[in-house]
């Protein structure tokens, strides 16, 4: 037992020993570590200021501060591991920090597809915040984007959260990127009205809508001859961050007056063909 304890006993003066040994080193690890993490929230501060005036996109400007403070940190803690002698375990952390991350993402596969289509969607942002965009058959107002989902608030309130796998691989549309959407109607009229003057009428009926944008302007033509019968197309603009997109309501209150107007001239809707 006695033994034991003074075998126990020289441990501990060889480890106190080490200890004092170490300490000039490790009073400068920690002066480095202190200065390196002053540095890094200096540099990731600056960096965000400069990334975000060029980029004006949050997105981008969040994922490139935080490659840049985690590349950073890695070096500053390779660093001073390395002043007290920790080199090789630096090494090995880094080794397994590569293996762990390539078997994580493997088995995060998903989740993995969906940061990188973030990224790339990132550089190159097909929509913005507070665009009308349909993708899948899924139509709303982008509310949040992220590196993992985009959230889309739809036009009867609900908001659906997209995975970016889906966007960067399926066909969208974006009805606010040019921020004109043209909307059309048909009207069909018997060959005998006087259809130059309807279309002269309903033309005026569509211009006396604000929203209806003045240039391009909106046109009426005919658009086909059949059994006695006239087809015109009435086809207008508007600005889609004006109204409700794709136009229902503003479409709605047209055709409501065209037919006001029909019912006041006693024109004859001819039925159509079966």
């Amino acid at each position: 037992m006695k033994q034991e304890f003074i075998i126990f006993s020289n441990q501990l003066e060889h480890i106190w020993i080490s200890f004092l040994h170490k300490i000039p080193a490790i009073i400068i690890a920690l002066l480095v570590l202190a200065v390196g993490i002053f540095v890094i929230k200096f540099t990731s501060g600056y960096a965000r200021k400069t990334i975000h005036e060029k980029a004006k996109d949050s997105i981008v400007t969040t994922f490139l501060v935080n490659i840049i403070s985690i590349v950073l940190t890695l070096f500053l803690v390779s660093i001073s591991l390395g002043i007290l002698g920790f080199g090789n375990i630096t090494d090995k952390i880094l080794a397994g920090t590569a293996i762990t991350t390539f078997i994580v993402g493997f088995a995060l596969k998903d989740i993995g597809e969906n940061f990188l289509a973030g990224i790339l969607m990132a550089f190159r942002r097909p929509f913005k915040i507070g665009d009308l965009i349909e993708v899948q058959k899924i139509r709303g107002k982008v509310k949040e984007l992220s590196l993992r989902e985009t959230n889309i608030q739809t036009l009867d309130g609900k908001d659906v959260f997209i995975p970016n796998s889906i966007i960067l691989k399926n066909p969208l549309e974006n009805y606010t990127y040019h921020q004109l959407l043209r909307s059309e109607f048909l009207l069909t009229l018997k060959i005998e009205d006087d259809v130059e003057k309807i279309m002269t009428d309903v033309l005026k009926i569509v211009n006396t809508f604000e929203e209806v944008e003045k240039s391009p302007k909106a046109s009426i033509t005919i658009a086909d001859f059949e059994d006695n019968k006239v087809k015109v197309r009435c086809s207008y603009w508007f600005k889609t961050t004006d109204v409700t997109a794709p136009g229902g309501g503003l479409r709605s209150e047209i055709l409501r007056k065209v037919l006001v107007y029909i019912k006041s001239n006693n024109i004859t809707i001819p039925p159509a063909t079966t």
